[in-house]
């Protein structure tokens, strides 16, 4: 057996995921190989285009405070997809510009990928090499899916933020489709929805950090935005959503909340059509669908999925940052 001194000191494993307008934190720290501290942060009136100060700094203060600091970051960069095909030089098939782009091959049959300057970007988020690992929501949601097992059936996955999803289609337990969502740069009126967010009680700097000690613990898939953006949503009686609140604000905030499950299914609805219409997929129909949900989806929005589109619907709830940091602790070595 190996030794390394690194294990005879604190070391954090901190994960962390930037959406809408706040940056949360989760962080593991070890020592001798043993979990000694659980820390939770959030920050609010944050932008992943100019992160605030108070974050630079909190990123800082862990760094002094052990003898190692790993630093992992949800990628929720629009540029990011996936294909049938583990051979860069097929993309062309699907429509992929490959410029500029890169790839990680998933299973040797198929793969990720991604723009390397949003790469870049993400990479150095937090300062000049700064985030150890970037991690993609389809790449997280194949992670789940190892541990849970792939259904034999035909099966449409979804992994869910609260401003994006990751979508999967796996047929015979292979990858057939997969395309991923940013609905907080794809919804007109997005800065609606955060403005509608519950109010924050936070201190001084908008900083909330919690420490807990002890071990506690294909065509090109993008252009599907376009097919979305000519679909207008059902009426509200469809849905039947309780919009009547006593208070206007939850009216407005449920409304809100039906856009965005609207955006989901209109998008879904035409990833199912594509791999039902486009020979390149083989498609068959669709057994059923499993949600991941990192934020509640309302009852609502899963029986309208089952009921408007015939298909059994599932869902299980996953927390992105532990799931980071598990997986950060298994491919960073101490």
């Amino acid at each position: 057996m190996s030794f390394s001194i690194k294990k005879l000191f604190s070391n954090l494993f901190l994960s962390a995921v930037i959406e809408g307008n706040e940056c949360i934190f989760y962080g593991q720290v070890f020592r001798n190989g043993k979990l000694t501290k659980t820390i939770n942060a959030k920050f609010t009136d944050i932008s992943i285009d100019s992160v605030d100060e108070k974050v630079l700094k909190y990123i800082e203060e862990q760094e002094k405070a052990y003898f190692g600091v790993y630093v992992s970051l949800f990628f929720n960069d629009d540029s990011q997809g996936a294909l049938p095909t583990a051979n860069f030089d097929e993309y062309k098939k699907f429509n992929i510009n490959t410029q500029n782009l890169t790839s990680l091959v998933m299973q040797d049959s198929w793969s990720i990928y991604a723009n390397l300057n949003a790469i870049r970007r993400y990479k150095n988020l937090f300062g000049q090499g700064s985030v150890d690992l970037i991690y993609s929501p389809i790449a997280l949601l194949f992670h789940e899916l190892l541990k849970r097992g792939i259904s034999p059936k035909t099966t449409l996955y979804l992994y869910i933020h609260s401003h994006s999803f990751a979508l999967a289609i796996f047929k015979d337990k292979q990858m057939k489709l997969s395309t991923f969502l940013n609905m907080s740069d794809a919804e007109e009126g997005s800065e609606e929805i955060e403005s509608l967010k519950e109010e924050d009680i936070t201190d001084i700097d908008n900083l909330i950090v919690k420490e807990e000690d002890g071990a506690t613990a294909l065509d090109d898939f993008k252009s599907l935005d376009d097919f979305l953006s000519d679909d207008k949503p059902k009426e509200f009686e469809d849905l039947n959503y309780e919009l009547n609140m006593p208070a206007s604000t939850n009216v407005e905030k449920s409304v809100a909340i039906f856009g965005r499950d609207m955006k989901m299914f209109d998008y879904i609805a035409k990833a199912m059509k594509e791999f039902y219409e486009n020979p390149i997929y083989s498609g068959d129909f669709i057994e059923q669908i499993i949600v991941f949900e990192n934020t509640k989806t309302s009852a609502t929005f899963l029986q309208y999925l089952q009921s408007e589109l015939f298909v059994e619907t599932s869902s299980y709830p996953i927390n992105t940052n532990h799931i980071m940091n598990e997986i950060m602790q298994e491919e960073i070595t101490l």
